[in-house]
């Protein structure tokens, strides 16, 4: 484990308070049936970003999917980035942001797909879009180019997707980042109910709604859903970042204590004080991360 010892910034501060002013309020059935008719409607960049960031999209998939490329060593290295949203939302603007910097800081290939969404598909709706994205991935480049990475549900939907690339026997990627993830999406740890008050950002009862609907007919134990009870063993490299104000922190280090058990090395990155997915937002901490993130990256396989 490495714990970053870093004095918090101001801005973490403000912005983690306009989280929680504007942390959704909603009954969670409700916004389930809101999403649905919002997901009724294909997903599309907002044409300032596509333009600002230069965002493709990839004609040749049948799964909608968009692409950054860099200017230079885009064929080199590939990360496929799996955005998260309780499996129900779409990209945000933040992913953008964030996803541009990576971009251009790896001087890679940054394949976005929008996978099928909640309340109207399931798991393996999401796993099946994903694999058709990996395998157009593998005609392009070797195994060891390619980074499998993914915050909130797209982390745990990403540790999943390796999970079951293990089963089918399937290449593995050099890398697996996971960027707050959601491991156990029936949310029972103890631990993490006992965080309720404190999380400043996500609502416990539309996620565990979210996770019923994403599951499907399926026990939410399942690890393609709640990949902490999948194996890890023989997968690619997984390094996991997470604050210690998200309720999704009991579970992160309970999977760091399996990996342990396991003897499985894992880099594990735990930030005091940040929100949820905060190497995404706008903060010198973020920055740090992505330094951290593109520095394993960037590391050769030993």
């Amino acid at each position: 484990m490495q714990e970053v010892d870093i004095m918090r910034s101001i801005r973490s501060f403000l912005v983690e308070m306009l989280l929680k002013m504007t942390k959704q309020k909603l009954d969670a059935k409700e916004f389930m049936e809101q999403r649905r008719e919002m997901n009724s409607i294909p997903y599309e960049v907002p044409t300032k970003l596509k333009h600002k960031y230069n965002i493709t999209k990839e004609r040749s998939l049948p799964v909608d999917t968009y692409v950054l490329k860099s200017d230079s060593q885009s064929d080199h290295r590939i990360v496929l980035y799996l955005p998260g949203g309780g499996y129900v939302e779409q990209p945000l603007t933040w992913h953008w942001h964030f996803l541009n910097q990576l971009r251009k800081q790896l001087h890679c290939t940054v394949y976005v797909p929008v996978y099928p969404k909640a309340p109207d598909y399931q798991y393996m709706d999401a796993i099946e879009s994903v694999l058709m994205v990996y395998q157009h991935l593998l005609k392009i480049a070797k195994p060891e180019n390619i980074v499998i990475m993914g915050d909130s549900a797209g982390g745990g939907l990403s540790l999943a997707f390796a999970q079951y690339l293990l089963e089918q026997g399937l290449p593995q990627p050099k890398d697996i980042i996971l960027l707050s993830p959601w491991l156990d999406i029936t949310l029972s740890n103890p631990a993490v109910l006992a965080m309720i008050d404190k999380e400043p950002m996500l609502n416990w009862d539309m996620l565990v709604e979210a996770g019923k609907r994403y599951a499907g007919e399926t026990p939410r134990s399942h690890y393609l859903v709640s990949p902490i009870h999948g194996e890890i063993k023989n997968l690619g490299k997984i390094s996991l970042f997470i604050g210690t104000h998200e309720f999704f922190l009991p579970d992160a280090r309970k999977f760091k204590e399996k990996a342990a058990r396991q003897f499985v090395d894992i880099n594990y990155f735990e930030y005091p004080k940040m929100n949820h997915v905060f190497p995404v937002f706008p903060i010198p901490e973020a920055k740090k991360a992505l330094g951290q993130i593109v520095e394993i990256i960037n590391r050769q396989i030993l």
